[in-house]
């Protein structure tokens, strides 16, 4: 049963860590489309706070 909780959190922790670089590359995205840096920044801010909540609960 440990062995399973285990798997399924190094799974949990590789999925928010790719929604954390797609999040990125969203952000380039941006960018390149012209929104300010700054607004962008903002953006990402707002988008990653969720996730690393997530990733907070997953350490316990």
């Amino acid at each position: 049963m440990k062995r399973r909780q285990n798997i399924a959190n190094k799974t949990i922790a590789l999925l928010l860590a790719m929604q954390l670089f797609l999040i990125g590359l969203q952000a380039k995205t941006r960018i390149d489309q012209g929104n300010s840096t700054i607004e962008t920044l903002i953006w990402m801010i707002q988008q990653y706070i969720p996730v690393l909540v997530k990733v907070k609960r997953l350490d316990g």
